[in-house]
């Protein structure tokens, strides 16, 4: 069995600057699936943030290191919870607890636009800019807040076992 040339380490920080590594991987797939279930628990903790780095096997100085991805928590425009993941580099964030799931991305159709989307109502629609998007998402938000629904009602379109 071959060693791997390069390792793939999940990583969340708290409010109090404290870093949590999630483990070591040699598959990209299997950090993300890690650090996903991990963030569908952000609400229980005080995250502000999240990341993926590269780390190649026997190389020394800072190339030896690729950050791949880097997200932000911040609190969901729709189910008001912090659990809404911001990745400003790659224009994508989504809500990871179950409680929602609303998500925002640049559209792999027409360059330049964002996706946006509410998988329980089936929303979709499509703005110019990230914070147009956002502002989408927080007007649904409050349509659903004035629904009677509050943060803690779980608003999902995954069922329940």
């Amino acid at each position: 069995m071959t060693e791997p040339s390069r390792v793939f380490v999940p990583s969340v920080t708290e409010e109090n600057g404290n870093t949590i590594g999630l483990g070591v991987f040699s598959s990209e797939e299997v950090a993300w699936k890690v650090l996903r279930t991990f963030l569908k628990k952000s609400h229980l903790m005080s995250l502000t943030r999240s990341d993926l780095v590269i780390w190649e096997i026997d190389q020394v100085g800072e190339d030896a290191m690729t950050i791949l991805s880097s997200m932000h928590c911040r609190d969901c425009p729709v189910c008001k919870r912090r659990t809404f993941w911001i990745d400003l580099d790659s224009y994508s964030a989504m809500c990871t607890g179950t409680s929602c799931e609303a998500w925002i991305e640049e559209s792999t159709v027409e360059p330049g636009k964002i996706d946006l989307g509410w998988p329980p109502t089936r929303f979709l629609k499509q703005t110019e800019a990230l914070e147009d998007a956002l502002t989408e998402l927080r007007v649904l938000g409050a349509e659903v807040e004035a629904a009677g629904r509050t943060p803690e009602d779980p608003i999902t379109s995954i069922p329940e076992e």
